[in-house]
Parts: C-alpha cells; structure tokens; sequence
C-alpha cells in the first residue's frame, strides 16, 4: 500500500497538481511527454507506411493545418471560451488531437488514396478552425501583437534564407529543403511569440530551461537560441538519417514543436490572456 501511496503522490505532484495549479511544466512532464510523443510519432510513422503514404511537404502542409487547431483551441481555454480539463489542455488535448490528426489523414487515405489523401485530410482541419476562429475574433484585444511578431519573423527569417543562399558553405552542408524552411520559420514563430508575449505583455515562460536561459539573459534570448538548435538538429538529421520518409516525419514533428506554441502563445497575447 505504500508504494501505492508513493506512486499516487508523486502523479498527484508531477502532473496533475501543475495543471490545476497552472504552475508551469516541470522535468519530469518534459521527460514522460517527450516519450510519449516519441511513442506517436513512430505509430503514425508505420501507419503511413502501410498505406504508402509519402512524409513530403503535402504531408507537412496538412500538419501545419492541424497545428493551427489545436493552438487555436488552447488558446480559447486559456480565454474560457472553451472548458478547461483534462482532455483540453496538455497531455490530453496532445492525444485527442493527435489521434483525430492521424485518423484524418489515414482515412483520407483509404478514400482518395496517396495522391489526393491531403486534400480530405486538410477540410477535417478546416471546418472546426473556422467555427473556433469565429470565436477567436470576437475576442481580440491586441491585434497588435500578431503584427510586432510576423514583422521580426519576416525580417529574420528572411535574412536566414538569404544567408543560406549566398555562402555556399551553409548552401552546400546544410541543403534545406522546403519542410527544413518549415521548421525554421515555426521554430523562429515560438521564439518570437514567446519574446514578444514576455518582453512586451509580461508573460512568463512555463517550460523549466528555457526559463532558465532567460532569467539570465532576457526573453530576446530565445530567438537566437532556438535557431541554433533547430539549424543544429536538421544538420543532424539530414547528415545521419537516410530513409527519407523517416527524416521527414522527424522534421515535422520540430516544425509541430515550434508552431503550436508559438501560435498558442500569440493567440493568447492577442486575446489578452
């Protein structure tokens, strides 16, 4: 009975504590949602294989439309435009949408098959984002917002591409292809969202390092930083993996990473809450 105790005292802590007490995530949630999404993603990995369904940028394209959903959706729980609990926060709104993701996709896959599945797949996203974004407007109270982040996205993303296409050592070693612009633009997405929503509206970060690296240096320090991982990783990614639907589908899952924060956080910022 003690242990029993011991293992309900410390999921009580870990994880159930931190979400009704909005406290933040800790360690141990990074770590045990790390696993998790690791377990999904290989899941849907094989799924798609099944099917003969390529990972390729039409695939990336219908992610970032499911993306969009569920950063929509957390960000109107956050406003209590829509009830808060277990399954409409994370973990559980990882794994309904992330199910309702991969149900979409697999069965447009059965109906129109490998070349159009996308199509099927990207109107499941669409039609409940329209409803959410009925309401999502409704509720704007700094437009503002989106305009300071998509001006310093522009800009640096910008100047990255540039880069990479005049010196030929970046162009050569590390080869973007259209899903590495992808995770570049929405890994530099939450970076700036997050800046943006600390430096200027006083939120606070919730996840353990990268709170650590901006207590010591500012919240600005994120887009730097995140950049560099993020270059660092598909540098990784590219040079090591060969099977390309699985490079792909690790691509995606860091674009995935960097949107549905970043977008929770700007519509958050935007709905000033």
């Amino acid at each position: 009975m003690d242990i029993i105790n011991t293992i309900k005292v410390f999921i009580y802590q870990h994880y159930i504590e931190p979400i009704n007490k909005e406290s933040g995530y800790n360690y141990v949630q990074e770590i045990t949602y790390g696993i998790l999404l690791f377990f999904m993603v290989y899941v849907f990995y094989r799924s798609c294989r099944m099917l003969n369904i390529s990972i390729d940028r039409r695939f990336a394209t219908v992610t970032i439309f499911y993306v969009i959903l569920i950063s929509l959706i957390r960000a109107l729980v956050d406003a209590g435009d829509i009830p808060r609990s277990y399954f409409t926060v994370t973990p559980g709104i990882v794994v309904v949408m992330g199910i309702y993701y991969m149900f979409n996709i697999i069965i447009s896959g059965l109906i129109l098959k490998k070349e159009k599945y996308h199509v099927l797949a990207i109107i499941m996203a669409i039609i409940p984002t329209i409803y959410l974004l009925i309401i999502f407007i409704k509720g704007i109270v700094h437009i503002e917002a989106f305009f300071y982040v998509f001006l310093i996205v522009g800009m640096i993303y910008g100047a990255i591409i540039y880069t990479f296409k005049k010196i030929d050592f970046l162009k050569n070693n590390l080869k973007l292809d259209s899903i590495d612009k992808y995770a570049i633009l929405s890994q530099l997405v939450d970076a700036t969202s997050t800046a943006i929503g600390i430096g200027v509206y006083g939120y606070w970060e919730q996840h353990p390092l990268p709170r650590f690296f901006m207590d010591i240096f500012g919240p600005y320090v994120m887009i730097p930083l995140k950049l560099t991982v993020v270059l660092f990783v598909l540098y990784i990614i590219n040079k090591e993996i060969e099977d390309k639907d699985l490079r792909n589908i690790l691509k995606i899952t860091i674009m995935a990473l960097g949107l549905a924060p970043g977008l929770r956080d700007l519509f958050r910022t935007i709905l000033g809450v």
